[in-house]
């Protein structure tokens, strides 16, 4: 292990054992820091765990666009649909879905685009020269994948995005029916076009990489506390309140996910619109050799990716409260969208881990990256679909914060002070 030390180091916590936590506080502690990362639950136990494991550098548009808006009424009515809504939980989130609407215009949509795909052009680089320190370049593996359409016209208005895609410098190749049924044989004669992204990659299990970083950490000195936060004081001495006690620190880091709207508002006074957008998986543990890479469905909303355990189908969206229970059937509606895209993959086909997560969702689907109080405390949340693809980036950038360098990147797009 290759240690990136620095002469100033200081005692940092970090708030929130995820993806993007663990990614923060190993940066930190390979620049010659002291970390602690607080986690009530344990190491990757959200989102982190369960999601689908595609490093997705080719989503650069924000969920909310012109074009979603008349699509929004049909999605939302359907029991079956991809997008839904928890309609108990509406008085708890009918405020953020009005500031998700109100950012589906065209200029808020160009500015969300420009801002994550300059956050995309360097997830891959941060996450290999963060893997490349600490011996755990394999975790990720860059075989590309593939976007199908067995619907003509769906492929058509697709052109729209496929434009965007050059306008921002997206790499994608266009595949025929030929080029699918030679490198995918077991998708259905269903599937007439493909758009195969060559720069993006998978692992074969989100939660291993966890693990393994928490790993690499503790090897390097770092801290895991299984404690809860209820607040950080910001005086004279910068505190983590929680579990009955006080700890001091130098800087913290808040990367709490779904979960940071809360503790963000008691340390800052600011209400932020962060809402919990649930994502479902189900395993299929008998198909271990079905796909290449990952494939997603233009037409039935969902990814496929081959994995350890066998092939992880992923998606569906959840409007709903944060501690609301999980809807299973969100997870078996999955197998149905794969029965007759996927040969292998019918009624009797044995299934697995069935998992749902909330995605920690902005109106802009920009993350927050930023500090305040001089820098003592930083802020990494929000990355809803993007977490594992942006994680390292977003160490990239706390690392620089907290160092108070020049970041890489303009971080106004990324600010807490835009909501107010």
């Amino acid at each position: 292990m290759v240690s990136e030390q620095s002469t100033s180091g200081q005692n940092v916590a970090v708030i929130g054992g995820g993806i993007i936590g663990l990614c923060c506080a190993l940066k930190l502690q390979l620049h010659g820091d002291k970390v602690t990362i607080f986690d009530k639950s344990g190491v990757g136990e959200g989102c982190s765990k369960g999601n689908a494991g595609h490093f997705a550098t080719e989503q650069i548009f924000p969920l909310a666009t012109p074009a979603l808006v008349p699509q929004l009424p049909k999605m939302l009515l359907s029991p079956s649909s991809p997008v839904s809504i928890r309609f108990q939980d509406l008085p708890q989130t009918i405020g953020w879905m009005v500031r998700f609407l109100l950012k589906a215009r065209k200029a808020p949509t160009q500015h969300a685009t420009q801002a994550l795909t300059k956050l995309n052009e360097h997830a891959m680089s941060s996450w290999f020269s963060l893997l490349e320190s600490v011996g755990l370049r394999h975790l990720i593996m860059m075989q590309g994948s593939l976007l199908t359409f067995e619907s003509d016209a769906l492929f058509k208005a697709y052109g729209a995005t496929l434009k965007g895609f050059d306008e921002q410098g997206v790499a994608y190749q266009l595949w025929g029916t030929k080029a699918i049924r030679e490198q995918v044989p077991n998708l259905s004669h269903r599937v007439k076009h493909g758009v195969f992204f060559p720069d993006t990659g998978h692992t074969l299990n989100p939660y291993k990489i966890c693990l393994e970083l928490k790993m690499a950490f503790e090897n390097l000195g770092g801290r895991f506390v299984h404690h809860q936060v209820d607040d950080v004081h910001a005086g004279d001495t910068l505190s983590v309140v929680g579990d009955n006690q006080m700890q001091p620190f130098d800087r913290v880091i808040v990367a709490t996910g779904a979960e940071s709207a809360k503790l963000v508002e008691r340390m800052t006074g600011k209400k932020i619109p962060l809402q919990a957008e649930r994502g479902y998986h189900l395993m299929l543990p008998t198909l271990t050799d079905g796909l290449p890479f990952p494939v997603s469905s233009a037409d039935r909303k969902f990814i496929m990716t081959p994995m350890e355990g066998g092939l992880r189908l992923a998606g569906t969206v959840e409007y709903a409260a944060l501690q609301s229970p999980p809807n299973m059937k969100r997870s078996m509606m999955l197998k149905k969208l794969a029965q007759g895209l996927l040969s292998g993959v019918s009624e009797s086909t044995e299934m697995g881990e069935q998992w749902m997560g909330n995605r920690p969702s902005l109106p802009d689907s920009l993350p927050v990256i930023d500090s305040l109080y001089d820098g003592k405390i930083l802020f990494a949340f929000g990355h809803q679909h993007l977490g594992l693809t942006q994680a390292a980036v977003t160490a990239d950038l706390i690392a620089q914060l907290r160092h108070q360098k020049k970041t890489a990147l303009d971080l106004t797009p990324f600010r807490l002070s835009r909501f107010g």
